[in-house]
């Protein structure tokens, strides 16, 4: 079945329903796949996580490995 074919499918189904539970459903997977989380994000919060992928990138970060190695050490003293 072409995608016509199924978008007019999909339209009878839905006009011959009552069930005001699934239309909500169906409505949310179209907002769900409108939104880009991206997109709400502060300008402040993109810049930051921005600039810690170009740090990243320049290899300058310590290790997960490195940060549970210094806490303990801080935390035995």
């Amino acid at each position: 079945m072409d995608i016509q074919a199924e978008k007019i499918e999909l339209a009878k189904l839905i006009l011959s329903t009552n069930d005001a539970g699934l239309i909500n459903k169906i409505k949310s997977l179209f907002k769900d796949k409108e939104e880009d989380w991206w997109n709400e994000l502060p300008l402040s919060v993109k810049q930051g996580i921005n600039e810690s992928l170009e740090q990243a990138n320049r290899g300058e970060f310590i290790s997960y490995d490195e940060v549970k190695r210094e806490v303990n050490a801080l935390l035995k003293k």
